[in-house]
């Protein structure tokens, strides 16, 4: 189930439930939202309703993936700005990072090895 401007209010509820309260969320975030509008029914996500998503699941650490293939560096590193400003904005608990080519996942552990 993919996480877009059509997914259903039912169908995003679902995905609230499944993921509530979970440690760590690797979500596809292909599009900044500016993006996201020319793409539209291609079954990828924008920053903005990724973190909403985990955001309203209480997730604690989200990590960004599935990175457009022109996208640079410095766009991801604005992305993962764009998202911390959203979650400060939320008043609520969310770190968030974006997945990095040689990175690894410690199931268990609290931070990503880089």
């Amino acid at each position: 189930m993919s996480l877009t401007s059509r997914s259903s209010c039912a169908e995003r509820e679902k995905m609230v439930e499944f993921l509530q309260g979970c440690d760590f969320a690797i979500m596809d975030t292909q599009y900044t939202d500016e993006e996201y509008t020319d793409h539209i029914g291609w079954g990828h996500s924008s920053l903005s309703s990724v973190v909403s998503l985990a955001l309203d699941a209480n997730v604690g650490r989200l990590l960004l993936f599935h990175h457009d293939p022109n996208h640079d560096d410095e766009i991801i590193d604005k992305m993962v700005e764009r998202a911390r400003a959203l979650v400060a904005k939320s008043g609520k608990p969310l770190e968030v990072e974006a997945a990095r080519e040689g990175a690894e996942i410690l199931l268990g552990a609290k931070t990503a090895a880089a």
